[in-house]
């Protein structure tokens, strides 16, 4: 695993945000949503042989996976493919190796944990300082739980580094891409950083998946009922 530099840029003790593929994706979503809305640059990307070969395309353009966008105030780290297991330390430590260098305000890891009824956002830190300072209205700090993956291993190492860092898990039922989840992520950084990032399309996303669900389930149940009519022996 390496970091490969795209584009040089000076920082100003900088946001850093996380966002890589979990409980109903909803890290990544709201880390992509972020990059995209706050026009962030491309400026680098993290590379190995062990990450699967899928490269992504926006408006003809062919980007790596794992990918790095930036301002001077704000670095966002994001994949597009699931991290293979023996490569989630070895891209934490370069993550680690790439942040180090560059003096952030906070290190906020973006992840989901699974609900039966979505609505909460909570919070864990390797810091009790940290959770103190980050208290907030709309977060709840987990009492008991895992945290597990990337943003649970960046967040302890920010610990042993003294680099404040908090990880922020939206509920989601982890069924499938949730929208909704990554867009309670994004409301909760808007109150506290000012992101002035739109969440509305992603919640129209969220409607939409949940109508073309909505419409198998029908489409299904008919063709259920077609069958019990054409067979009458039909269980």
């Amino acid at each position: 695993m390496k970091y490969i530099p795209k584009k040089e840029m000076d920082f100003k003790e900088p946001i850093v945000i996380t966002g890589f593929p979990g409980m109903g994706l909803v890290g990544n979503i709201a880390a992509h949503k972020i990059a995209k809305d706050l026009n962030l640059d491309f400026v680098g990307y993290f590379d190995s042989p062990e990450v699967p070969p899928i490269m992504a395309v926006e408006e003809g353009i062919l980007y790596p996976p794992i990918r790095v966008y930036a301002n001077e105030n704000m670095i966002v780290i994001y994949s597009e493919v699931l991290i293979p297991q023996k490569s989630i330390y070895e891209l934490a430590d370069e993550i680690m190796n790439y942040i180090g260098t560059k003096n952030p305000k906070i290190l906020i890891n973006l992840d989901g944990i699974t609900s039966l009824n979505p609505k909460k956002t909570y919070m864990v830190s390797a810091s009790e300082n940290m959770l103190k300072s980050m208290e907030h209205e709309n977060i709840e700090i987990l009492d008991f739980g895992m945290a597990g993956g990337l943003a649970g291993i960046i967040t302890v190492r920010c610990g042993d580094k003294d680099i404040p860092s908090v990880c922020l898990m939206a509920e989601t039922n982890g069924l499938r891409p949730d929208p909704k989840g990554a867009s309670n992520l994004i409301t909760i950084l808007n109150e506290i950083y000012n992101l002035d990032v739109n969440t509305e399309d992603l919640l129209k996303e969220d409607k939409a998946i949940k109508e073309k669900l909505k419409k198998l389930a029908e489409e299904q149940m008919k063709l259920l009922s077609k069958q019990k009519v054409e067979n009458p022996m039909y269980m």
